[in-house]
């Protein structure tokens, strides 16, 4: 398996964002009848991974 640098990874998120600000993109998408629900993951993956990284039995919280 390749090893895929944080600068690649920079890039290909640099050319989706170019892609998906294409106009003749937005029209292919709109052609293909694609659902305007769509939303980007990357913050809920993100949100995810922080949560699984804490360590909660520090955390002391009042149950009522």
């Amino acid at each position: 398996m390749e090893n895929i640098t944080i600068e690649r990874l920079e890039q290909i998120e640099q050319e989706r964002q170019e892609v998906i600000g294409d106009p003749a993109y937005q029209q292919w998408m709109k052609e293909l009848n694609v659902s305007q629900s769509y939303s980007e993951p990357t913050g809920r993956l993100n949100a995810r991974d922080m949560n699984n990284q804490y360590d909660y039995k520090n955390f002391n919280m009042l149950v009522r």
